[in-house]
Parts: C-alpha cells; sequence; structure tokens
C-alpha cells in the first residue's frame, strides 16, 4: 500500500486544522488504497514545533520550513502560514518537486498567486488550494444539481460569509487585520470560490469596502493605522446577464460562522447555510402546482454525511456533518489524486484565478466604477 508523507508548515489554528485532516484519513476513509505519514511539522518557535510533534504524532519537526521542504522523504508540503509567506514557501517547495497543499488565499495580490501557478504548472505536480467549503455534502449535492441543469439558467443570487470578530475596537489585532489580510481575502475567498465554482466567472463586478476603524490597538500595546477592510459588498453579473450579491463581513453583530448560499433558476432553486450544514433545499419549478399547490415547495435533501465511497462509512452517513468535515474530505481528495496520479480541481492555478478577481474587486471599490472581469 502507498504511504504518503506530509509535512506541514504552520502551526497556527489551520496548521491544527490540517493536520487533524491527515490524522483522520484512515478511519474515515478506510477503503483507502494509501495511508498518510506525519512526517515533520514546522512552526517558527522550536519549543511550540515540538509541542505540536508530540501532541498531533509527527515523527520530527524543525523551526527551519527549509529544512522540511528540502527532505528527501516529505512527498507533500502543507503551508498554513500567513498570506505573505504563501509565495516564498510554496515556489520552493514546487521547486522542491513537492506536491503542495496551500491554504487559501494562495496569496496576498494576483501578481503573486500567478508566480506561485507558474512554478506550479513549471514542477508538473499535484497542488490543492483549501476552499474545504466546496467539499461539503451539500455543496457536492448543488454541483449535481446545477451541472445537471435542474435549476436552469441562473436568475439571480446571494452569497453571504458573515462573521463578528471585529466589532470590539480594543481587541488586539492579528495579521488578518493588517495589509496582507482584510474580510475579502479571508472570508470573501472562501464564498467567492463557491459563486465561481457552481455558476462560472462573473464578466464584470462592483465592490465596496469599509474599515471600520481609523485604528487598532497591537498585541504589544502599540497601535496599528494601516488596516484592511472589514466589511465587503460586491455586485457580480454573469455573462448571462444574471446579477447577484456577494458579500464578506467581520462587523456582523450576533453571527459566528454564518455562510449562506441562494440561487434562482429558471426552473428551480437552491438554499445552504453552513450552520444548518445537513440539508440543501432544493426547489423545482417543473413540480406540479395543483390541486392546492400540488407538491410545490422547497425539499430538504438530507444531505448529512453522505459521500461517495470509500468516504461515507465512519462516522455514519445518518450522523450530523461538521465544519471539519468539510477539510478532512478536501484533503483526502487531494490525496488520493496523489496517490492515482489523477489531476484533480481546486488547483493553485484556479485559486490563482481567484485571487485576480479579488485584485479586481479591490480595482472596483477604489475606482467606485464597475470593472470588466
Amino acid at each position: 500500500m502507498k504511504t504518503i508523507s506530509v509535512g506541514v508548515i504552520g502551526w497556527g489554528f489551520m496548521g491544527k486544522t490540517h493536520a487533524q485532516a491527515l490524522r483522520s484519513v484512515a478511519l474515515f476513509y478506510p477503503g483507502a488504497d494509501f495511508r498518510v505519514r506525519l512526517a515533520c511539522v514546522c512552526t517558527r518557535r522550536i519549543e511550540k514545533a515540538r509541542e505540536a510533534m508530540r501532541d498531533a504524532g509527527f515523527e520530527r519537526c524543525t523551526d527551519d520550513w527549509r529544512e522540511l521542504i528540502a527532505a528527501d522523504d516529505i512527498d507533500v508540503v502543507s503551508i498554513c502560514t500567513p498570506n505573505e509567506l504563501h509565495e516564498e514557501m510554496a515556489v520552493a517547495a514546487l521547486r522542491a518537486g513537492k506536491h503542495v497543499y496551500l491554504d487559501k488565499p494562495v496569496a496576498v495580490t494576483g501578481e503573486s498567486a500567478m508566480r506561485i501557478a507558474a512554478a506550479a504548472r513549471k514542477a508538473k505536480v499535484f497542488t490543492r488550494v483549501a476552499f474545504n467549503n466546496r467539499y461539503m455534502p451539500a455543496m457536492l449535492r448543488a454541483k449535481q444539481l446545477i451541472d445537471e441543469g435542474r435549476i436552469g439558467g441562473i436568475m439571480h443570487f446571494e452569497a453571504r460569509y458573515l462573521h463578528s470578530g471585529s466589532i470590539d475596537p480594543n481587541k488586539p489585532i492579528g495579521w488578518k487585520q493588517q495589509m496582507q489580510g482584510g474580510v475579502l481575502l479571508d472570508m470573501g475567498s472562501h464564498v467567492l470560490d463557491l459563486v465561481t465554482w457552481l455558476l462560472g466567472y462573473p464578466r464584470r463586478a462592483l465592490c465596496c469596502t469599509r474599515t471600520l476603524y481609523s485604528q487598532r490597538p497591537t498585541k504589544d500595546g502599540g497601535v496599528e493605522r494601516a488596516l484592511s477592510e472589514d466589511h465587503a459588498l460586491t455586485l457580480l453579473e454573469l455573462p448571462c446577464g444574471a446579477l447577484g450579491t456577494v458579500e464578506a463581513s467581520k462587523i456582523a453583530t450576533g453571527t459566528n460562522d454564518d455562510l449562506t448560499l441562494e440561487i434562482c433558476g429558471s426552473r428551480g432553486a437552491l438554499k445552504w447555510s453552513l450552520m444548518q450544514p445537513n440539508y440543501l433545499e432544493f426547489y423545482d419549478d417543473t413540480a406540479p402546482g395543483s390541486p392546492i399547490g400540488g407538491v410545490k415547495g422547497f425539499t430538504r435533501i438530507e444531505t448529512v454525511g453522505r459521500y461517495p465511497a470509500p468516504g461515507g462509512a465512519f462516522l455514519p452517513p445518518k450522523n450530523a456533518v461538521g465544519w471539519e468535515r468539510g477539510h478532512l474530505h478536501c484533503y483526502f481528495t487531494f490525496l488520493d489524486n496523489v496517490a492515482h496520479g489523477r489531476a484533480g480541481d481546486c488547483t493553485i492555478e484556479d485559486g490563482a484565478k481567484l485571487q485576480c478577481l479579488m485584485d479586481k474587486l479591490f480595482e472596483s471599490n477604489a475606482s467606485g466604477r464597475w470593472v470588466e472581469v
């Protein structure tokens, strides 16, 4: 049985999320014909790296990411670092012939993302950007229904990703509130990925952003005035003429991890919420409406944990699905591609294209005008 050895760079929230997915592959996909080896973990402080090695079960650790990339026994490099570090690390890994699993977004700018994509094409390895929401069962089913023409031509859509973590003016900032971050790159990338994956790319866009406060405190007691946006609202026009909105906010009072999607077509409609992830709502407008309403109305499709084999056996498919399950399926399908030499989706090239779209949205915000995409 093939063993795929993985090295993880970064041990913040996403590093731990990627490691959890890697540790879970054998349990959740018992029929997989490959195994995962947690070869090495890297973070800046060696004491933290040793703690990560012990807690997550890595074989070794380092505080030098270049050492991890240079290791002959590592097949896949998982990059879970702040956005501004992605290009240097990803290009180095690609030049070393490693497969790369890169946390979103690909980079800070479209130009940087395209340089990574060029390195990926030259390396001829497998890559993926961790857009985990694509890999929830409800979204996999939504993609099938749209591709089958079950909702017809797209008429209208609304997509929103709302958090409330940036409301407090006295909360010390992290790197995601600095210029390498921002709500559009952080959360907007997720919701834009879903929209473009399901519906295709827009032909033009209009975007407006807001930075709530002029300054925020730093963790060391200072003050930061170079802040990224807290709220972004975008109007997209698809090539078919359909208009829709995409919104991302970290100043939405009362929200937790509220990602919602509504798509209206000429033959039907779809609705989904990440906070209620087990059901995809489907409206079939071709169903008879008489007598007295016939059978028209939204049907809740119980997607729950029903992944295609070898997934969907553990946990049982009737059990409620959680946020981390999308990350696990995202990583499993990537490793499955690596194991069998098959091209996959959600590649760094795909992510770079999305990054260029986000550049266009920043351009629109700066000019106050529609931009051609």
